[in-house]
């Protein structure tokens, strides 16, 4: 898990850092971007104020001259051939005096009253049209030369095609924006840039574009982050094989355990006499991707050693449970199904419970359950394990002692535990051959196990020597690959149907 979970981070890590690195320059970008629409605004605006200066001249000529039809048709002409501006009209002595409209006419209300900087921005209900203007105004001696300029070229000058960003055009306290009425700026204002023209009292202000903005890194960085998901998964393939290619044993198994590769095969338990199927001894096999199926030598060590064995045993009973219930209606009555526990297994807090549970999971309550304790590893026969093993045997549980004569603990505890089997270990077996002698060890174990009234069931039975002498002493249950091999579920149900003799071997 761990050696999956690094890599992940890893790479979703270096993605995120990609991402905030993207962001911030894309919005550096866009700063500059609207700081160079506020120059252009400004370069729009300009060009529009010059055009009022320049009709400023011209009516200053005339405001010394006299206005007459002749002054009139000058300033109608100026401001139509203007393309920004509305109209031209000159005060003096608080009257319209002369105007680029017939009879002196202007569209502004009590525009006598109205301050006289040199930029002032003029709300709608003070125009008879009811749209915003902007005026141009200088004064000549006791004359004021007033230029309007439409809002619309204002509105013009302020579109700058940037998503995600406004201007407007600020007038001492007074704005206008894109829409909209002049407004009057207050205190509290927003925090804007802002660009300040160089040749006329007025500003361009712009909002800040979002630091943050999807739709902004979709657009401009859709390839990018494209690229970057790309490296981000080759760093998470590449750390992922360096960390796997020498993966500590514990932790492969501990993978393995939890992806269910470790299932069970079943050794076959016969009544060698009569050569009928009468149980199974659960063994553990690794179905590993790659190398195939695993002997459990390899890994078992491993798990008891970690303290895998416990997860991997009931990996073992479940998968157990639901294969026997898949074919329970073939299972002859009485049925041994054993299943190995290691000692502290069984010396934890709630294994009777466990135990009980797996019991209870079976279709078929008829069947024979064991639970083998092996002697290869040392046995601390203590009060607490003993009435642990005896109660599940109250309970219904048969009771082996695996590996006989091979393990720590010898034969002290015999007498304390209700033992129902002990399986004579395949090197008691393999010794015997024709020569009388050669089965004078297993003889005195078969000897002391009919003394204490214990069944036994031996293992390894590999030739047909071995066969008839364990067949003369009445052992009636063996196992061995002179009756069946180790083999998966799908080859035990073949088992079954076929109802093989004795002499019938299996691969």
């Amino acid at each position: 898990m761990r050696n999956t979970l690094v890599p992940v981070v890893a790479a979703v890590a270096l993605f995120m850092m990609g991402v905030f690195i993207l962001t911030l320059q894309l919005w550096f970008s866009a700063r500059a971007d609207s700081l160079a629409g506020a120059r252009y605004a400004i370069e729009k605006t300009n060009a529009i104020l010059v055009e009022a200066r320049s009709a400023t001249r011209i009516a200053t000529a005339i405001a010394q001259k006299g206005c007459g039809v002749e002054g009139q048709y000058q300033l109608g002409t100026e401001a139509a051939l203007e393309p920004h501006l509305r109209t031209i009209f000159i005060i003096k002595q608080g009257e319209v005096w002369c105007s680029s409209l017939s009879g002196n006419r202007i569209l502004l209300i009590n525009a006598r009253a109205l301050p006289a900087p040199q930029l002032l921005l003029v709300s709608a209900k003070n125009a008879l049209n009811g749209l915003p203007v902007l005026l141009y105004q200088t004064k000549v001696a006791d004359s004021r030369i007033v230029v309007t300029i439409s809002d619309r070229h204002i509105r013009d000058a302020l579109s700058v095609p940037l998503k995600g960003v406004t201007y407007r055009l600020t007038v001492g306290d007074a704005a206008i924006g894109t829409s909209g009425d002049v407004m009057t700026l207050g205190d509290k204002q927003p925090r804007l840039g802002k660009v300040v023209a160089a040749d006329f009292p007025y500003s361009i202000d712009y909002t800040f574009p979002a630091i943050i903005s999807l739709q902004r890194l979709i657009a401009q960085g859709g390839g990018i982050l494209l690229f970057l998901l790309l490296i981000a998964c080759l760093v998470a393939y590449v750390m992922y094989r360096y960390l796997n290619k020498n993966t500590a044993p514990e932790e492969s198994l501990r993978s393995a355990i939890a992806k269910g590769e470790i299932v069970p095969f079943y050794q076959a338990v016969v009544n060698g006499r009569e050569g009928s199927l009468r149980g199974v001894e659960v063994l553990a096999r690794w179905k590993h991707p790659k190398a195939g199926y695993i002997s459990p030598g390899s890994f078992i060590p491993v798990a008891e050693k970690s303290g895998l064995i416990v997860p991997l045993t009931r990996s073992l009973m479940a998968q157990v449970v639901t294969q026997m219930n898949a074919i329970s209606s073939k299972l002859p009555e009485g049925f041994h199904v054993g299943v190995n526990f290691s000692a502290s297994h069984i010396a934890m807090p709630g294994f009777i419970d466990e135990c009980l549970d797996y019991k209870r999971r079976f279709v078929r309550q008829d069947l024979n359950l064991v639970i083998e304790v092996t002697e290869r590893e040392p046995l601390d026969m203590d009060k607490d394990l003993i009435t642990t093993l005896n109660a599940l045997h109250d309970k219904g549980f048969a009771i082996a002692l695996d590996d006989f004569g091979t393990g720590y603990s010898g034969l002290s505890y015999l007498h304390d535990l209700r033992i129902d089997y002990i399986k004579i270990d395949h090197s008691f077996v393999s010794r015997v051959n024709e020569h009388e002698e050669s089965t004078r060890i297993l003889d005195c174990v078969l000897d002391l196990a009919r003394k204490l009234s214990i069944s036994i069931v031996a293992e390894g039975v590999e030739t047909k020597a071995q066969l008839d002498y364990l067949n003369r002493n009445n052992i009636v249950f063996q196992q061995g690959y002179y009756f069946f091999k180790p083999v998966p579920f799908t080859k035990l149900i073949h088992i079954l149907l076929s109802k093989p003799k004795v002499k019938v071997v299996v691969e």
